[in-house]
């Protein structure tokens, strides 16, 4: 009786998740809070374009532009972004596409930190500067502390 009622559920559980778009690998969309500090050391900052790919033991996003209103990636400062992604799994790397462009074209970038739906955290630490592009052919990576 337990195998056929576990079979049942577990039919039940597909039919939803294929109903909801979702595969059985598949999770339900979740907010990932992201976490960009700047070095705090003279000319640290920059004005140019910066985005990041998050890759997961269960997926990877697609490029993210990390910017909001106002002045990003300023000397010192901590930058937040809140991005609604796939269940990524533990992130295990970040790749950054740095356009090295705009009036402070280089950057010390410190550390990225990404807080998972789920409460884990995963810090990606840095600690230097971006002085060149980097493409999105060939970016900057973050592994995981």
């Amino acid at each position: 009786m337990k195998v056929t009622a576990r079979a049942i559920v577990g039919l039940t559980a597909a039919a939803l998740a294929a109903t909801m778009g979702m595969g059985s690998a598949q999770a339900a969309p979740g907010n990932y809070h992201i976490e960009v500090r700047t070095c705090n050391v003279e000319d640290a900052g920059t004005d140019s374009t910066v985005e990041a790919r998050f890759n997961g033991t269960l997926a990877s996003t697609g490029w993210v532009n990390l910017d909001n209103p106002g002045d990003d990636r300023e000397r010192g400062r901590t930058d937040v972004y809140d991005k609604t992604f796939t269940d990524l799994g533990t992130v295990t790397s970040i790749d950054i596409y740095f356009a090295n462009n705009d009036d402070s074209p280089h950057w010390c970038l410190e550390e990225v930190t990404v807080r998972h739906p789920n409460g884990a955290v995963t810090i990606h630490p840095f600690h230097n500067w971006l002085r060149q592009k980097f493409p999105k052919t060939s970016p900057l990576r973050l592994n995981r502390a």
